[in-house]
């Protein structure tokens, strides 16, 4: 087999800011909603806690958990196809099958398929690139 055109795995330093922002903004929201039961109410004190023990128990067990299960993941660009090594083995996405390819949130890729299904390249830094290189290689592919 030839070598690949790209390789693409996760990359931690994306997973720890993903963490972070999606921690912070879960916990203002929590607050916010814990402090307008709290002034309803009168028992604002339980309500603050509550919201902090989610974030913790979130990123203490939660976020290591998906780490140990994102770092194995592998992505290899073909000129004919994209190759994913992941835990439960290879699967291979032909080009010719990929209808469009975006980004979200900074982190993560998405390839929507002609079948309607969408597979997420997750936690990779430079993701508009990622995108870019499988866009140009499908328009190789596919005149």
């Amino acid at each position: 087999m030839s070598e690949p055109l790209a390789a693409w795995s996760p990359a931690l330093p994306v997973f720890i800011r993903r963490s972070l922002i999606v921690g912070v903004i879960t916990l203002c929201v929590l607050a916010a909603a814990g402090w307008a039961i709290g002034v309803a109410t009168g028992s604002w004190v339980v309500l603050y806690v509550a919201p902090v023990l989610v974030l913790v128990y979130n990123m203490g067990f939660e976020d290591p958990s998906r780490w140990r299960i994102a770092r194995q993941n592998r992505w290899y660009l073909r000129s004919d196809a994209i190759i994913h090594n992941g835990p439960e083995g290879e699967a291979r996405i032909p080009l010719a099958d990929i209808e469009d390819v975006r980004t979200r949130l900074g982190w993560s890729v998405v390839l929507f398929l002609k079948t309607g299904l969408r597979v997420r390249i997750a936690y990779v830094a430079n993701a508009s690139d990622i995108a870019a290189q499988i866009l140009a290689a499908r328009e190789r592919l596919v005149p």
